[in-house]
């Protein structure tokens, strides 16, 4: 629980309607990226220790949430939006009218953690494909798995499945 102070009280205007255009950053100086290893002390370790075994359920659907948010009409746009936020060296596939993947190489929650943890750990980009590809297909349900970690099981690269149902 947050303590008791006025950071915490109402905000003028609700967090959960910004959209991308409103947290564009002006950094003029430190410039708009923050390094992977802050995003990985956040995602890899402190989301963790505060919510345990919900962190990959969690996580897949902030990631959700993100990928609607996004201006996806195309599949072009799937991998141009996801190479402009830095995700990851992409390849992105639809294998079959029902099956989507996207092969994540250097990818930004993972790639270099030594040794592996045992697990997939990149359910956001998970979500994030998933979501974005629900703006593709309206009506239809995404599901996003990783079935393939290169931080979580020491694979080549992290590879992003979605049935679309």
């Amino acid at each position: 629980m947050p303590p008791e102070n006025n950071n915490f009280k109402e905000f003028a205007r609700n967090p959960a309607d910004l959209d991308i255009s409103s947290l564009l950053p002006r950094r003029p100086t430190v410039g708009p990226d923050v390094p992977v290893v802050l995003w990985r002390l956040l995602r890899v370790v402190s989301l963790y220790k505060i919510l345990g075994d919900e962190t990959p359920t969690i996580s897949y659907f902030l990631g959700k949430n993100i990928g609607n948010m996004l201006p996806i009409k195309t599949h072009e746009d799937i991998h141009r939006q996801l190479t402009a936020l830095k995700i990851g060296k992409l390849n992105f596939s639809v294998t079959s009218p029902n099956v989507a993947h996207l092969a994540i190489a250097e990818c930004m929650t993972c790639d270099g953690i030594t040794p592996p943890l045992g697990k997939p750990i990149c359910q956001l980009e998970a979500g994030i494909v998933a979501g974005a590809l629900e703006n593709l297909y309206p009506g239809k349900k995404i599901i996003g798995d990783e079935i393939k970690c290169i931080g979580g099981l020491g694979d080549e690269v992290c590879l992003i499945e979605c049935k679309i149902i």
